[in-house]
Parts: structure tokens; C-alpha cells; sequence
């Protein structure tokens, strides 16, 4: 056998493998006399069918099988061996390679083309500077989450009737041009909405007065005139009611009414036990931290996805791309045609620069994410959601460990845990080694340049 490399340009190489009959002799006639041993032909006892009958009906296609496996054993034991760094894989190079006649040849000739990883020397300093976006807390939303606050902790009551002030849970059914209950239509059993919310002052009027289990017919859009909220109190996506125009059936399940509680120590306490707010002003600082830490996960997605343009950008990092391209087409043969890849493929090569650039990065940084850090992850996040202010004995501790290791069975969540594990410390790095320049937006442009960014 003789294998040999050939460079057709920077990033790109032709291997030729030559196989010769003593390459796969052995291996062919070791598997027709396997096939000798188990053929079941009339006429003939099991393991004494003559072996010039078992070659003809099956030596092309045992030594086609045989030839592949040592074509494909040594391609790969060649790459490894020269480490060559490859993306993708070997792909038929249709130009040299001729028609192959297992019926009349012994001797074979294999021409591959292969693509080679780029060499990327960036590296992680102050130089490289990434916006950093924070959101800015406006007192309009502190108001908003004061006055939550002061309904959670306010008094609660159960009126009987609907008044100007109450709170309705209800049960929604989307109503036909006839008023009748519209198949398919939007539904949701539990729905909540504040009648200070109802606008249409006619609607407000058919309301007020009605008692649990009275049922009233209205169109929510014209009600709340407010795309979000009716979203919410119908629990669908917020596309769904979008120009929506439909009456629905409305039956009061339940009616409420808050007496919102003062702003005074009293609230401070059960806000905030365990710190000491003695001031509305205090309150109010301590909110509007709370709030910024809320959206610090959001600037760090956008901060994560800016980061990696910048640093693809930076590297420059060049790809054999006509080999990149005939490779994609290959691996999604049928479903993807050179058309609808010369538009995707900027998305594509942007992909497979990122993961060589974090790869790099990896490897230089000497960033693991081990099994353990995975348990970790699964065991605070379950403890956390599912088992928050439960007594810590041995018992909780097995019901827990049983927890996480049903979960390490899923393989597709581990994995998703391994990347989310894997961009938290590309995260960390990424703040600690480059110039972050900071600024902050409120949240509705907060919102539009995010939706902005494009994803590596």
C-alpha cells in the first residue's frame, strides 16, 4: 500500500491511496470462507458448498467490502499519523478518480481531497474591545415593581360582585360570527385581568355588578387595547392575537380585590427580611439593584454574541471555502441545493469559525467541564426549584442523587448542560481578558439591538 499527500492550495490537499491485492487478500479470503461456512444452498451440506462456487456468486462484492475497509482504515490511520488537522472529511476527488472494476482489477487507486484547518494566532488581550450593554432601570419600572410589591403584601379579599376596582379570574372561549363557541378557537381556563385595565368603558359596564359563575360576552382587544396583555390573560404567544377581532365567552371564576399595602417598615420586613431598609428611598435603591441584577443575564447573552463577532473578526480567520461548500452539500445531499447554500453559507463558515477559534481558545485557556460539573449544575438547579427550603438529611440527599442521575441518562440534556457549562466560562474569560466598553440603554432599545445581533 502506498498513501501519499499532494497540496492543491493553502488549506487544501489531495491524499491518493494505492491498494495493491496483498493489501486485502487475506481479509477476503478469511470472509468467503466465513460465508462457505454458513451458506445454505440446495444441493449441498452446510459448510461443503466448493469455494469456486461461494467466489462467484459472492467474491465482487466480498472483496468491494473488504477493499472499503482497508481504503477507510488506512485513510484514517494516514491522517492520524500525520496529524493533519481536517475539517470535515476525505471527500472524492470526481476529476482523478476513475470507474473501479472489482471485476478485472486487483490494484486500486483512491484520490481524496481534503480541507485543513487554518492556523489562529489571536489571542485574548485588552486590545480587543466589546461593547457591554446594560439595561437601564427607569424609575417608571421601579414604580411597576413597587406597586407589585405592595398588592403581593396588601390585603386580600373575595367580594361578591364585580366592582370598579376588582380583579377577575375567568375562563375565556373565542365565540363564531354567530356566537356560538368557535372550534379550534383560542381557549384558556384560567385567565387573569384588572377591571382598571378595561378601557371600553361599555364593556367595563357589563362587568361591574356580575358575580362568580355569571358569564359575559366581550372582545379582549377592544377591552384592554393591549396586545401584551391580552397574550398573557388568553396564555398564548402574543403573534396569536395580533389584529384580533373575536368576541369570546367570559365566565367569572373568581373575584378579588387588594388593598395594597403601605409603604412603611412593615413592608420593608416582609420585602426585604433579612436586610435593613429603613426608607422609601432605601426601597426603592434596593429594587432597582434588584432589577439590574435580573437583567445582567441578558446583557451577558448580548456581550457573549458580540464578543465572538468581534473575535472572528479580528482573527481573520480564513476556510477552504469551495471545499467547505462541496463538503455541506454532501452531508445534506436532498436536502440542500447550491442555490439555497451560496445564501446560508456566510451563516455556515461564521459557525465553523467560531468553533475553531473556541476550540482554540479551549485548548490555550485549558477551560474542562467535567462530569462532576455537571452533577453540580443538575444537583443546584433541581435543589433549587424543586426542593428550596426542605430540611437537608440523608433522605433528601438520595431522593436528589436518584434526581441527577436520571438526568445523566439523557444524553441530549447533558449535552445541552456541557455548552451552557462551556459558554458561562467562555463568558468569565471573555470579561476578565478583553476591554469592555461599557453603556446603557433603556429597555425597548435594549430589546432592538439585541434582536439585532447576529448569532455566530
Amino acid at each position: 500500500m502506498n498513501i501519499s499527500k499532494e497540496s492543491t492550495g493553502d488549506l487544501t490537499a489531495i491524499i491518493t491511496v494505492e491498494i495493491a491485492a496483498a493489501d486485502y487478500a487475506d481479509q477476503v479470503k478469511k470472509a468467503l470462507t466465513d460465508l462457505r461456512k454458513k451458506a445454505n444452498i440446495p444441493g449441498f451440506r452446510a459448510g461443503m458448498v466448493p469455494m469456486g462456487m461461494i467466489k462467484k456468486m459472492y467474491g465482487k462484492s466480498v472483496m468491494a467490502d473488504e477493499v472499503n475497509k482497508v481504503l477507510s482504515d488506512s485513510l484514517n490511520q494516514y491522517i492520524a499519523d500525520e496529524k493533519l488537522d481536517i475539517l470535515g472529511h476525505p471527500i472524492t476527488n470526481e476529476e482523478k478518480q476513475g470507474k473501479v472494476d472489482f471485476d478485472k482489477e486487483t490494484k486500486f487507486v483512491f484520490h481524496f481531497d481534503i480541507g485543513l484547518s487554518p492556523q489562529i494566532s489571536l489571542k485574548l488581550n485588552k486590545d480587543l474591545h466589546v461593547p457591554y450593554t446594560q439595561i437601564e432601570v427607569a424609575d417608571t419600572m421601579v414604580n411597576d415593581y413597587l406597586k407589585d410589591m405592595q398588592e403581593r403584601f396588601g390585603e386580600h379579599s373575595n367580594p361578591e360582585k364585580v366592582e370598579s376596582n376588582s380583579k377577575i379570574t375567568a375562563s375565556f372561549k373565542q365565540l363564531d360570527d354567530e356566537g356560538n363557541i368557535l372550534e379550534g378557537g383560542i381557549s384558556a381556563d384560567s385567565g387573569t385581568f384588572a377591571m382598571e385595565d378595561i378601557s371600553l368603558k361599555t364593556i367595563a359596564k357589563k362587568l361591574i355588578g356580575k358575580t362568580v359563575g355569571d358569564k359575559v360576552n366581550f372582545d379582549p382587544m377592544r377591552a384592554l387595547k393591549d396586545e401584551n396583555k391580552v397574550a398573557a390573560m388568553l396564555s398564548v404567544a402574543k403573534i396569536m392575537v395580533e389584529g384580533l377581532k373575536a368576541e369570546f365567552e367570559v365566565e367569572i371564576k373568581e373575584i378579588s380585590f387588594t388593598v395594597p399595602a403601605e409603604i412603611n417598615e412593615d413592608l420593608y420586613k416582609k420585602a426585604y427580611p433579612n436586610a435593613e431598609i429603613k426608607s422609601e428611598e432605601e426601597l426603592r435603591n434596593r429594587i432597582r439593584e434588584d432589577a439590574a441584577k435580573q437583567f445582567e443575564g441578558e446583557s451577558d447573552k448580548l456581550f457573549l454574541s458580540k464578543a465572538v463577532d468581534t473575535l472572528i473578526e479580528k482573527a481573520n480567520v480564513e476556510l477552504p471555502n469551495e471545499f467547505m461548500k462541496r463538503w455541506i452539500l454532501q452531508n445534506n445531499e436532498g436536502q440542500l441545493t447550491m442555490e439555497q447554500l451560496e445564501v446560508q453559507y456566510d451563516s455556515y463558515a461564521n459557525t465553523l469559525k467560531w468553533q475553531l477559534l473556541q476550540n482554540k481558545i479551549i485548548k490555550d485557556k485549558d477551560i474542562k467541564v467535567s462530569e462532576d460539573d455537571v452533577k453540580t449544575h443538575v444537583r443546584g438547579f433541581i435543589s433549587g426549584q424543586y426542593f428550596s427550603g426542605m430540611e437537608n438529611n440523608d433522605a433528601f440527599d438520595s431522593q436528589l442523587d436518584g434526581i441527577v442521575e436520571n438526568v445523566m441518562k439523557n444524553e441530549d440534556e447533558v449535552k445541552k448542560i456541557y455548552d451552557q457549562l462551556y459558554d458561562n466560562k467562555m463568558l468569565n474569560l471573555f470579561k476578565e481578558s478583553l476591554s469592555l466598553d461599557m453603556e446603557t440603554l433603556p429597555l425597548e432599545d435594549f430589546i432592538k439591538k439585541a434582536s439585532e445581533a447576529p448569532q455566530a
